[in-house]
């Protein structure tokens, strides 16, 4: 099936680090400190809890900042 997928055009593999930050979209854990960038959706970014200050930066990458711990 993996041969299929990338038959397709425009298609390419992900790189190790790609994979590894891979995260199925979960919401970052507390407590968050420092600025983390995960990837969401537009919708379920900009309803983080707005103490976060939550940015949606496109291409399903989202920008929130915690306390510096």
């Amino acid at each position: 099936m993996l041969k299929d997928i990338l038959n397709w055009e425009g298609s390419q593999e992900l790189t190790l680090v790609e994979k590894k930050n891979i995260n199925g979209g979960a919401y970052p854990v507390e407590p968050i400190c420092g600025n983390i960038i995960w990837n969401a959706n537009e919708l379920v970014c900009l309803n983080y809890d707005i103490y976060y200050r939550p940015v949606y930066l496109g291409n399903n990458k989202c920008s929130i900042v915690g306390d510096a711990c």
